[in-house]
C-alpha cells in the first residue's frame, strides 16, 4: 500500500478513537464480538457485513440504568466505533473518516460554517469523511513530495521527527478546494430525542438562499457550493426498541430525506433506515478505484502489518 497523505491521516484517525476513554473501555469487548463474527479468515465481504452488527457489537457493553455521564460516554463510543469502521472499510481509498472538525483544513472547515450575522457555528459534525481528490499529491509517497507555500518556499515534511500533516494539508486543499467531497455524519445513539437536529441542519445545507440576509452558509470565500460534492447524514444504534420504528414514525420522517441518508448499525429496513455498510456506494463511491470491494480487498493483507493500529488481528 503507498504510504500516502490519506494513509496517514487514516491511521491518526483511528488512533484517536482508541484515545476516547468510551472507545477503550469498550474495545476489549468489541474487539472479540467482531473477530467473532468475521471468522479467522475474513474478506472484503466480512469487513463490510460488519455494518449490519455495530449496535449488537455496541450493546455488549451497555448497562441498564445508566447515568447521564455514562449515557453521554456511550455516544462518544458509538461515534469511535462508527469512525473506526467507516475507516477499516476505506483503507486503500481517497477517502478518510475523522472525528475532530480540528484536523480538517481551515478551508473546508470554513465551507461548512453557518453564520447568523457575526455569530459564527459549526454544525454537530461527529464524523467527517473527507474525499481528496484524484491527484498526485494526495496519491503518491507522502515523502517524496514537494509543497510550497504562497510565498513560494518548500514546506517541511517533517517537523521534529514527526510528519508536517497540518500545514500540507491546509496548503493542499487551498490549491485543491474545488475537487474535495465532504460527507458530515452525526452519530447518536438515541434516535427519538436526535432526531430532529440533522434534520435542520441538513435544511440549512439545503437552502440556495434565506430571505433573512444575515444568514449565510460558508465564509473566507469558500462554500459547501464549491465543493465537488456534500452530504449530511444520521447514523444511530439506536438504543430504543427497533419494534418502535415504523415509515410513518416522527423520528424517522424527520431524517427520511438527509442528503446523505438515514442510517443504523443493523441490517436495513426499508423506508425506516440502512444499515450504516450502505453509506459507503451511495455517498463515497467516487472515492475507490476501480471499486470498494477491489480496494479492500487488495488492502487486507496488510492488516496485521501497515494496518495493525485497526487491532483485530
Amino acid at each position: 500500500m503507498v504510504d500516502n497523505i490519506c494513509e496517514h491521516l487514516r491511521k491518526l484517525s483511528v488512533e484517536s478513537c482508541f484515545e476516547l476513554s468510551a472507545f477503550r473501555n469498550g474495545w476489549s469487548t468489541w474487539k472479540i464480538e467482531i473477530q467473532n463474527i468475521l471468522g479467522p479468515s475474513f474478506d472484503e465481504s466480512d469487513i463490510i457485513n460488519l455494518g449490519d452488527h455495530l449496535s449488537s457489537i455496541f450493546g455488549t457493553t451497555g448497562k441498564a440504568g445508566r447515568s447521564q455521564s455514562e449515557v453521554s460516554g456511550g455516544g462518544y463510543g458509538w461515534e469511535g466505533l462508527i469512525c473506526w469502521y467507516l475507516n477499516l472499510n476505506m483503507i486503500g481509498s481517497r477517502a478518510v473518516a475523522v472525528r475532530k472538525i480540528s484536523a480538517l483544513p481551515s478551508s473546508l472547515r470554513d465551507s461548512i460554517s453557518v453564520n447568523y450575522g457575526n455569530f459564527r457555528s459549526n454544525t454537530e459534525s461527529d464524523i467527517t469523511v473527507v474525499i481528496f481528490p484524484a491527484v498526485n499529491e494526495f496519491t503518491s509517497d507522502k515523502n517524496n513530495l514537494t509543497i510550497t507555500n504562497r510565498g513560494g518556499r518548500s514546506i517541511p515534511l517533517t517537523v521534529r521527527n514527526k510528519y508536517n500533516i497540518k500545514p500540507i494539508l491546509e496548503r493542499l486543499a487551498e490549491i485543491h478546494f474545488d475537487r474535495f467531497e465532504l460527507g458530515i455524519i452525526q452519530c447518536k445513539t438515541n434516535w427519538n430525542d436526535n432526531a430532529q437536529i440533522p434534520m435542520l441542519w441538513s435544511m440549512i445545507y439545503e437552502a440556495n438562499s434565506f430571505s433573512n440576509r444575515a444568514i449565510s452558509v460558508g465564509r473566507n470565500g469558500y462554500s459547501i457550493s464549491d465543493l465537488r460534492h456534500f452530504t449530511y447524514s444520521f447514523c444511530t444504534v439506536p438504543t430504543n426498541s427497533l419494534d418502535n420504528y415504523t415509515q410513518n414514525s416522527t423520528s424517522v420522517n424527520r431524517v427520511r430525506n438527509l442528503t446523505g441518508g438515514n442510517y443504523w448499525g443493523n441490517i436495513s429496513s426499508n423506508g425506516i433506515a440502512s444499515s450504516v455498510k450502505e453509506i459507503f456506494n451511495n455517498n463515497f463511491k467516487s472515492a475507490f478505484s476501480p471499486n470498494q470491494r477491489t480496494t479492500l480487498r487488495n488492502s487486507l493483507s496488510e492488516i496485521a502489518s501497515e494496518l495493525s493500529y485497526f487491532d483485530i488481528s
